[in-house]
């Protein structure tokens, strides 16, 4: 899955150069980029969209099939009426708010593309990725899916595959009162993290949240051993438990 991803951003890359050097020395139809951009400057804006999400130039525009070309003054797809939209956004979001903080700090950070797609076309939270595929194709289905993404993402900035990530998984399953299927995805956590305290903490949530307290009782000790930092909260829980 590695070398699937490494060949598709060489693609992307060797895709980004050639359309680059199709596009036109004077632009047409430009509604949001100012009109005597030069071709240097609109060339580091569209590579910044290939790189904030992900994609090449045909995600936003049309190629002419007969001589293959780009027809970039074309209006015939939605996703770049919805870049235009995102571009207003991001410029709005710099101009108007971030612009304000140069009364407390010189080092204003600026809102670009892959400030939230980070190299995904759908910025989406990994957890909320897999709670969907979980309510429409199944446990399996999100099981799968979260190796996939992990093979092919691992190391990257795209999704965090953190072992916390998993137990707010665990969490919103939790409150469905899909218990089986989020003590799936806490065993889960535990195959990737087996010494981590935070995914035995989430094992441990499914015990509580299915009134298994004995279970939930030594699952938190457990968690305690590996977490000793964690302790007040975690024999907090406990005592409650007992409580009960």
């Amino acid at each position: 899955m590695k070398k699937i991803a490494l060949a598709f951003i060489i693609s992307i890359f060797v895709f980004s150069i050639i359309s680059n050097a199709q596009m036109p020395d004077k632009f047409k139809n430009l509604k949001v980029l100012p009109k005597d951009i030069t071709k240097d400057q609109l060339d580091k804006i569209m590579d910044s969209f290939t790189e904030g999400l992900g994609v090449n130039c045909e995600f936003c525009h049309v190629r002419d099939e007969q001589t293959h070309k780009m027809e970039f003054n074309l209006d015939r797809k939605t996703a770049k009426s919805k870049a235009r939209i995102m571009l207003r956004m991001t410029m709005d979001i710099n101009k108007k708010y971030l612009s304000q903080l140069s009364q407390f700090t010189d080092n204003i950070i600026q809102v670009e593309c892959i400030t939230c797609h980070r190299g995904n076309k759908m910025p989406k939270m990994l957890e909320d990725v897999l709670y969907h595929t979980i309510q429409k194709a199944g446990i399996d289905s999100a099981i799968s899916t979260y190796h996939q993404l992990h093979d092919e993402y691992y190391g990257g900035f795209t999704y965090n595959f953190k072992d916390h990530t998993l137990v707010k998984l665990v969490q919103m399953l939790d409150k469905d009162q899909k218990y089986d299927d989020a003590m799936k995805i806490a065993q889960l956590n535990l195959e990737m993290y087996p010494n981590s305290g935070v995914a035995t903490f989430g094992l441990g949530q499914v015990y509580e949240a299915k009134g298994d307290k004995e279970n939930a009782i030594k699952t938190y000790k457990k968690a305690i051993e590996l977490m000793p930092r964690a302790a007040r909260f975690l024999n907090r829980r406990i005592e409650e438990l007992e409580k009960k």
